[in-house]
């Protein structure tokens, strides 16, 4: 279950739908945001490109054990087992 006062077109609509409305027209032009998809047994994680390595941005799983795992949590690294 998810319990959250935000929309929830807002939380599952992918980032860069809201992050170019943010942006001025001159800023999105310069800067491309490239996000991937990871699917796992239970659900999928968001990540984004940043350089050579992807950074995750969001983790989405029925199985609640896969938010406390230390791998997906956002910010870190996402290594391709």
């Amino acid at each position: 279950m998810l319990y959250t006062s935000r929309p929830l077109e807002r939380i599952y609509a992918p980032p860069e739908v809201f992050d170019q409305s943010k942006k001025k027209k001159d800023d999105v032009a310069d800067s491309k945001i490239e996000y991937k998809e990871v699917n796992l047994p239970n659900g999928r994680i968001l990540t984004r490109r940043d350089g050579d390595n992807y950074i995750i941005e969001r983790i989405n799983s029925t199985d609640m054990s896969d938010y406390l795992k230390a791998e997906y949590s956002p910010g870190r690294n996402y290594i391709n087992n």
